[in-house]
């Protein structure tokens, strides 16, 4: 098994970033980025561990940290042991979704036959059908984004990636004419 050290210096390089630039980016030395890397020091701080997750751009540094902290290897999954059986993995994650996807389609199709109607919030269960429904609805966002999460926790893709999907998506709205972002007057 790889050590947090092995782990940063591999997620440095494959940004094809130095030591000296990491440290730069979070306030230390290119030597103390060395020893980090080397595990040199066996207790880095959780606060430097974020800013170089966050500088690196890969929050599985940060999950590689829990999943290999002796309090919760030896405290937690004894005293919560249902912890020990969630799947995460992408395909577990993706079925869900994919579940939650046809649910919410179904609960958009109520509330559609409902916004239909003339004075739809004038009925009596407007409040409650409405927000059963969109809860639903708000479940597949909340899916979306747990697979994203997911996948760059994973190792699967980054979050590069991930925004390379949303801007290819945002260019083929605008290229319809949809969805093209409002300008603030500050863009150059």
């Amino acid at each position: 098994m790889k050590t947090l050290g092995q782990k940063i210096t591999e997620s440095r390089k494959n940004r094809s970033m130095t030591q000296a630039q990491l440290g730069n980016l979070i306030g230390l030395s290119q030597n103390a980025v060395s020893g980090i890397e080397s595990d040199a020091n066996k207790t880095l701080d959780v606060q430097t561990l974020i800013r170089i997750s966050e500088a690196l751009n890969d929050l599985s540094l940060l999950v590689y940290h829990c999943e290999t902290c002796p309090v919760r290897q030896h405290v937690f999954l004894k005293y919560f042991p249902d912890l020990n059986n969630i799947r995460n993995d992408p395909a577990v994650i993706a079925t869900r979704l994919r579940k939650e996807m046809v649910e919410g389609a179904e609960a958009l199709d109520r509330l559609t036959e409902r916004f239909s109607d003339k004075d739809f919030k004038s009925r009596p269960d407007y409040k409650e059908v409405f927000e059963r429904e969109m809860e639903q609805v708000i479940e597949v966002k909340r899916g979306i984004e747990i697979l994203e999460f997911q996948l760059m926790l994973s190792g699967l893709h980054s979050q590069d990636d991930i925004k390379a999907v949303y801007d290819r998506q945002q260019q083929k709205c605008e290229e319809h004419g949809h969805h093209i972002p409002r300008k603030t007057g500050t863009e150059d």
